[in-house]
């Protein structure tokens, strides 16, 4: 029995020894850890929720390449690739969309027969786009993941609904600070803490899930997918309150415009072209079936809260008009590339699966549309 005698000081030894590994876990990340959007090497296999979206393709695959982008595998070497990288709010995400049917998969497909007209032999585009995140945390995405990218020829920014999603969850606050935004809002992997000695807070438990996730390549299985929007569906149609108008959205609108630029110079600084593709929407008056699908614009979260004050269509309409014509303006004044899909794109269900988010249909007529700008520069709208 000398063990026991032994114990403490074996627990001792052990104990320190695991501070000092996670105080060296800690550094090791300060000094080597990198951000990405998405961990690398997860897919997620969906199953959409068939009562919520009847006209979905039911199967959607999200996989997420070693370079934590949704995108195929990079090449060994990106000698005669052309790389693309798009980074957005959840219209370029396409989280209901299966991955080849996203518009950015669908874009490398189009633009891959036409690789020689571009320099190269082959065409990569990987996403980092996620959902709702403003215009501020797509700046920091880029801000921090960019350097990681040995080399980028284009990258595509779609940005805008999300800023005004969020401005209305808010309530409309007459102030808007920036700095404000959680840093794990826009990365799922990042060096940053707070760290602890919590499972959660571990750094050490930190660097394993990463290798876990990128050598693993574990797949992750969800039922119902979209099933929660159905309910945001009937939330907003059993609103107590539809609000014709907003307060000045001047703030909203100065906040977005100063990260908007900011966004756009971080990404010239690493690419060798930079195309903004001014988010489209469903602008048109609904029927009241159509109504029915619509879920969004609510004076709170509706995924974390019972909400019940929407704001009109009609509203929200007009602070994308806003945003849209702020993107137009600043692209010129910084002599950046802009796209205005909506002169293109069918105003109806067929395009779009809500007021913001494409069809399959809708996607690839998207990804088509923005292959032609890529193809044929500036000079052609």
């Amino acid at each position: 029995m000398k063990w026991l005698n032994d114990l403490p000081a074996l627990l001792s030894i052990g104990l320190a020894a695991f501070i000092v590994a996670e105080t060296l876990a800690r550094l090791w990340l300060s000094k080597r850890g990198r951000y990405f959007v998405f961990k690398p090497g997860t897919t997620t296999l969906m199953q959409v929720d068939k009562a919520t979206f009847p006209d979905l393709p039911t199967k959607v695959r999200f996989a997420i390449n070693e370079a934590g982008e949704r995108g195929g595998t990079p090449p060994r070497t990106w000698k005669d690739t052309y790389r693309v990288l798009v980074a957005g709010g959840s219209a370029a995400e396409c989280y209901l969309l299966d991955q080849e049917a996203s518009w950015p998969q669908v874009l490398q497909a189009h633009l891959q027969p036409r690789a020689s007209e571009l320099g190269a032999a082959r065409i990569h585009v990987g996403s980092i786009s996620r959902s709702l995140v403003p215009c501020e945390c797509i700046a920091t995405m880029l801000r921090h993941a960019l350097p990681n990218y040995e080399r980028l020829d284009l990258v595509i920014l779609m940005v805008g609904a999300s800023d005004v999603v969020n401005w209305l969850e808010q309530k409309t606050p007459a102030t808007l600070e920036r700095g404000q935004m959680d840093v794990g809002r826009s990365f799922d992997v990042h060096p940053e803490g707070p760290f602890g000695y919590t499972l959660a807070t571990l750094a050490l438990r930190r660097i394993a899930s990463f290798w876990y996730h990128s050598l693993g390549r574990p797949v992750e299985h969800r039922e119902g997918a979209g099933k929660t929007i159905g309910k945001n569906r009937l939330m907003r149609a059993n609103a107590r309150e539809i609000l014709d108008e907003v307060p000045d959205p001047t703030p909203m609108a100065d906040y977005f415009e100063t990260c908007f630029r900011d966004m756009v110079t971080v990404a010239k600084g690493h690419a060798k072209r930079v195309l903004v593709v001014r988010q489209p929407w469903l602008a048109k008056e609904f029927t009241p079936e159509e109504q029915a699908r619509l879920w969004n614009f609510g004076a709170g979260r509706p995924y974390v809260e019972e909400v019940t004050t929407y704001y009109a269509h009609h509203v929200v309409d007009s602070l994308m008009q806003r945003l849209d014509s702020a993107q137009e303006r600043v692209c010129g004044e910084l002599g950046v590339e802009h796209l205005d899909l909506m002169p293109h794109l069918e105003r109806s269900f067929d395009t779009y699966y809500d007021f913001l988010h494409f069809t399959p249909k809708g996607s690839k007529r998207v990804g088509e549309l923005i292959g032609e700008r890529v193809v044929h520069g500036s000079e052609h709208p």
